[in-house]
């Protein structure tokens, strides 16, 4: 092999070594550095090979040139080692700051504003609540979080002023991801309230019967127990919670169990109360929820509220059905129980699945459009006289919601009720529109 055919191999390994850096640039720094730490090794081997099968009557160039491609090489790869230490440096570094800002508080914010108009009444625009949401994990097995709301600060049309609330404020130690032992003000897991609970997420403006005057969200209260979450199998998980709390009390109404919420700190009796709910879900979506509750609402302890609530979530490709049954038995003093029970029923169509791919614009790529169609229905049976005839109303929503990011929601709603006046605002035969607009971040 001649001097020049060898000239011309080690040329093709020089070039290799570009293709090489280009074919890696999806790869990690990592990789692309030991693709580069190969290729100048298999430089210098080259390199060596070459100068065996130099003639010994090379030309002063050819050597010259030699011993400048191998000074190259040489100061290729001290270069590399260099580079490679900084990388490691700047991995631990990284590392550092990466765990530092995972135990930092995070701090959420959300808030609704609705605008309405009833039948003979003026129309009203309703700083309705701002929500501030604290977390954080300043141990590996040790995370915290807190809801506090600002609700209605200022009323249009009623007193200026509103009320500060906690409504959670309780920290998890983790055992495994299927135990973890939880503490302090908890939103009680009852009904579907991880859709229903917070206003930006709701697909509907108004809170349903079920949640409202059934379940008295918010609801919640202090308490203590476990949750978790664990695989069934390759396309099903269960996820549970179960609490102690201080539990409802004496503040039944004709409207139902809204002002059984205690205040924190109280309890009305030496007994406790026991809350639960289970889930299961597949890997297509399909929800539903099974939720449960039990506790003394008298001095004595001997009258109980006893509830339960079915929840169901089941997406179908552009429509999803939501639907949700509560039940709340009631002891009265004497003649038994009251039994208070409610469900909603309601339809979701992502009309912006028959749209264009970018049809609100590129700046809001993921836009969606929804029509959103809700029967919500409650009956109240007269907790103070069982010869009193029974309380029901029913409530139809029909609307559109656009959510043009994930963060940001507008709904128009129109609500048409019919019935005994459960519902403090649509009173009897009555409808009003509606029109929020909703941020999560």
């Amino acid at each position: 092999m001649n001097i020049r055919s060898s000239a011309v191999r080690l040329m093709m390994w020089l070039v290799l070594l570009a293709p090489s850096g280009l074919a890696a640039a999806q790869q990690s720094v990592q990789q692309k550095l030991s693709v580069l730490e190969r290729n100048i090794q298999v430089l210098q081997q080259q390199i060596v090979q070459l100068k065996q099968e130099m003639d010994k009557d090379a030309s002063d160039e050819h050597t010259r040139r030699l011993a400048e491609l191998e000074a190259y090489a040489v100061q290729l790869h001290d270069v590399l080692t260099e580079l490679r230490d900084k990388v490691e440096d700047n991995s631990v570094e990284l590392s550092r700051m990466a765990k530092i800002e995972s135990h930092k508080t995070g701090i959420k914010v959300y808030g609704t504003v609705v605008a309405g108009k009833q039948q003979g009444r003026n129309s009203i625009i309703d700083g309705q609540s701002f929500e501030l949401v604290l977390s954080g994990q300043p141990h590996e097995r040790l995370s915290f979080f807190t809801e506090l709301e600002f609700e209605r600060a200022a009323t249009v049309g009623g007193e200026r002023g509103g009320e500060v609330l906690l409504e959670q404020a309780y920290t998890d130690l983790s055992f495994t991801p299927a135990l973890n032992f939880r503490a302090g003000v908890l939103l009680m897991p009852f009904g579907n309230i991880e859709r229903d609970h917070f206003a930006p997420l709701r697909d509907v403006i108004s809170t349903p019967f079920t949640s409202y005057v059934l379940a008295p969200s918010d609801w919640t209260d202090n308490g203590l127990g476990f949750n978790g979450r664990f695989l069934l199998g390759e396309s099903w998980f269960a996820d549970y919670q179960t609490y102690v709390v201080a539990g409802l009390g004496n503040g039944m109404s004709t409207r139902g169990l809204r002002n059984t919420r205690q205040g924190f700190g109280e309890d009305n009796n030496n007994n406790k109360a026991f809350v639960g709910k289970v889930s299961l879900q597949n890997t297509n979506g399909f929800t539903v929820g099974f939720s449960g509750y039990h506790g003394a609402w008298n001095d004595a302890s001997d009258r109980y509220i006893t509830g339960y609530n079915i929840d169901l979530d089941w997406p179908i490709g552009w429509l999803e059905l939501v639907a949700e049954y509560t039940n709340m038995d009631v002891d009265r003093e004497v003649a038994g129980s009251a039994r208070m029970d409610g469900y909603y029923l309601r339809g979701i169509v992502n009309l912006s699945h028959f749209f264009m791919p970018g049809w609100l614009g590129q700046s809001f790529p993921h836009a969606r459009l929804n029509l959103v169609w809700q029967r919500d229905s409650v009956t109240i049976e007269n907790f103070f006289d069982p010869a009193i005839a029974d309380k029901h109303e029913e409530r139809y929503t029909l609307g559109f919601q656009l959510r043009p990011t994930p963060s940001w929601v507008t709904n128009i709603n129109y609500e048409s009720a019919n019935g005994d006046d459960i519902d403090p605002i649509l009173l009897g035969n009555d409808s009003r529109w509606l029109f929020s607009i909703g941020y999560l971040f």
